[in-house]
């Protein structure tokens, strides 16, 4: 399949050596920003013409765009700052998203009972608390752009106080630095990366976690997101880098990457010739699917008041989608649940009333899955097309 694409100049931020081949029709897409608010259409996308990392041109309309969206950014502010859940897809039981990914990394790579880390792009803290609960002897740093947070993050035991600046700024090195959903933000990821490898100590360790679009289209929509990675561009980003990787699991959380890595031993030669084409092929189908699953839910409306699934990033777009005629959300999240998201009620499933229809506008697996756990005589889960 192939799409509509310009001829932009601009340079790839991951290989470096190739231009990105803009793709025309994600232009007229509505965008949302990475703290779920709805943003308008206008955005670029482009495909490596080398490599085949997708990734928005950073140009002044993205700046300025990014520059304005983290101005009133605030994290997770349909939970009233509790961290996203994430659920066990048979039982549906919650976890701390955080808590799930350190426990894994801890158990994957046997951490000492001591040490000292770094998390860049620390937000309120999540990531800090949970490491604190998985290796509670460690010492534990914070760096922001601002310090919005600071008392959060400063009331954690044994964490340093928050740096606010550039993270080579940061004193000392680190055991472990961990970067979880802040690298596809960056505007030079491999920079900052380099920047990051020269501040573990020998044997230190580099946790990466970013979104993984060719499992979740709706990635693909956040205006604030320079890089969409895959394995290979996320592995290409860090060999660059000079770092060596360990392991790129995409199971650890649900449609995510979960990255180890190293600094590496000798600078390795730069990857072989990604697959661009493949990479725009899978981008077309992407944005096609987007289109439909929008197009399904406006139909739902016309023929009667129906509620959508969840309250982040697809939730947020898929209601900017149908307007007014969605009447309510359904969450499984208990500290989202109870509340109300744009003017809406948030239900937990065991209140959405008999007779209702809730569009679970998730990608296809995931929403089958969603779908199947939560029947319950008298509501319809209705999956998106495949």
């Amino acid at each position: 399949m192939a799409d509509e694409t310009g001829t932009g100049e601009e340079a790839c931020g991951i290989c470096g050596g190739g231009t990105l081949e803009e793709v025309l029709n994600y232009r007229s897409l509505q965008r949302v920003t990475s703290d779920c608010r709805s943003w308008p259409a206008g955005g670029r996308l482009g495909v490596c013409r080398a490599c085949g990392a997708v990734q928005k041109p950073a140009d002044d309309a993205f700046l300025t765009d990014i520059e304005a969206i983290y101005r009133s950014y605030t994290i997770y502010h349909q939970a009233a700052g509790a961290e996203q859940a994430v659920f066990e897809q048979v039982s549906g039981l919650p976890a701390s998203r955080s808590v799930k990914l350190l426990d894994t990394f801890r158990r994957y790579v046997g951490l000492n009972a001591t040490g000292r880390m770094l998390d860049v792009g620390c937000g309120n803290g999540a990531t800090i608390r949970a490491f604190g609960q998985v290796a509670p002897g460690w010492t534990k740093v914070g760096t922001e752009f601002d310090d919005k947070y600071r008392s959060e993050v400063e009331s954690i035991p044994l964490t340093e106080p928050l740096h606010v600046g550039p993270v080579g700024e940061v004193a000392g090195t680190f055991d472990v630095i961990t970067m979880i959903h802040v690298l596809e933000h960056i505007v030079d990821p491999v920079a900052v990366l380099a920047t990051l490898r020269g501040k573990l100590t020998p044997g230190g360790l580099l946790l990466i976690e970013v979104p993984h679009h060719p499992a979740n289209p709706f990635e693909l929509l956040i205006a604030d997101h320079r890089s969409h990675f895959t394995a290979d561009s996320l592995s290409r980003a860090l060999t660059a880098a000079g770092c060596e990787i360990m392991s790129v699991a995409e199971n650890w959380i649900p449609k995510e990457l979960s990255v180890v890595a190293r600094p590496a031993v000798a600078q390795r030669p730069a990857a072989p010739g990604g697959e661009p084409v493949a990479a725009r092929d899978r981008i077309a189908g992407s944005i096609a699917w987007l289109r439909r699953t929008a197009d399904r839910l406006r139909e739902l409306a016309d023929t009667g008041s129906v509620g959508l699934f969840g309250t982040s990033i697809a939730g947020t777009w898929l209601a900017a989608e149908a307007g007014d005629r969605i009447g309510f959300f359904v969450d499984e999240d208990p500290n989202r649940s109870g509340r109300s998201y744009l003017g809406r009620p948030v239900l937990s499933p065991a209140t959405v009333a008999a007779g209702s229809r809730v569009f679970v506008g998730l990608p296809p697996a995931v929403a089958a899955g969603i779908c199947g756990r939560l029947a319950t005589p008298g509501v319809a889960y209705l999956a998106p097309p495949a």
